[in-house]
């Protein structure tokens, strides 16, 4: 069974909805404003504007509804980050290259939000889209991290820089080629983000900026897929050697394993697997 989500306007939804009209179906659920079934594919229209498709094969309902809508695919840059609402583990940000010929691909794939989807999924389907997407890739520790939390800078500025230097780095394997629209999750306001990299020799200023980018392109999910799985390597490879599986969030029981890592370990193998600025680390008095 495949999926295949759209996030509508209203103006959208109400389009959908009539278009489907002749194939509703009943459905009780309150979150759900209607239900449609045609040629094997169940369409499900939420309260919350979002469009779900399910079936075996839905590239062709896909292909009506974006014709319909007037949405014309194009190539795009998307770059996304993992990582940062985890104490332990690395801050992973991707920036993919999709081109026209890549979009179907993703699609078939089921690619969106990274969020939505579950490990298994990421562990799936990353290697695929990695391998197939020239796409650029960077891993800060939690080590480098810290020291970046010491030298004064705060989340979003950390961020910004690791986005521009992947953007950069994707870019120059792509022969610079300016024409390509460079898309990007945004964190903090444009203006903020320029602010953070003034001081950078090399900025790419050709930058787009939205909310839920995953839904303006289909490079950003796929990006974010790629940024996701790294980020799950890593943190494999912090539980292998510690023999313990790090537990993910910043969660009352991601407490109690940093308490147990600390009296047994220390605060310096502490700094070497989790973001020092967390209230979960701050509480330690870890210098």
């Amino acid at each position: 069974m495949k999926y295949f989500t759209f996030v509508l306007n209203e103006d959208e939804f109400k389009k959908i909805k009539d278009l489907y009209n002749d194939y509703k179906t009943e459905s009780s659920n309150e979150h759900i404003d209607f239900q449609a079934y045609k040629n094997e594919i169940e369409i499900i229209g939420y309260t919350s504007k979002k469009l779900l498709l399910r079936g075996e094969i839905l590239k062709y309902e896909v292909s009506i509804i974006k014709n319909y809508l007037g949405r014309k695919d194009y190539a795009a840059i998307g770059s996304d980050e993992v990582g940062t609402g985890d104490v332990f583990g690395p801050v992973t940000v991707c920036a993919a290259y999709v081109s026209l010929e890549d979009i179907e691909f993703l699609e078939d794939l089921n690619i969106r939000d990274s969020k939505s989807v579950n490990d298994r999924y990421v562990i799936e389907n990353a290697p695929k889209i990695a391998k197939r997407l020239t796409h650029s890739l960077i891993i800060l520790d939690p080590h480098k991290y810290n020291s970046l939390i010491d030298e004064g800078y705060n989340l979003n500025r950390i961020k910004a820089h690791l986005h521009n230097q992947a953007i950069i780095s994707l870019t120059d394997k792509l022969n610079n080629d300016n024409s390509i629209p460079i898309i990007v999750d945004q964190f903090c306001q444009p203006q903020l983000y320029f602010n953070y990299l003034k001081d950078e020799l090399l900025v790419n200023k050709d930058v787009q900026f939205y909310t839920k980018a995953e839904t303006v392109h289909i490079a950003v999910a796929a990006a974010a897929i790629i940024a996701r799985y790294a980020f799950l390597y890593k943190m494999q490879q912090y539980s292998k050697k510690l023999n313990v599986k790090l537990l993910k969030g910043a969660s009352k029981a991601v407490d109690e394993q940093i308490d147990q890592i600390y009296m047994k370990h220390g605060a310096s193998l502490i700094l070497k697997l989790a973001k020092k600025n967390f209230k979960n680390i701050t509480r330690l008095n870890i210098k």
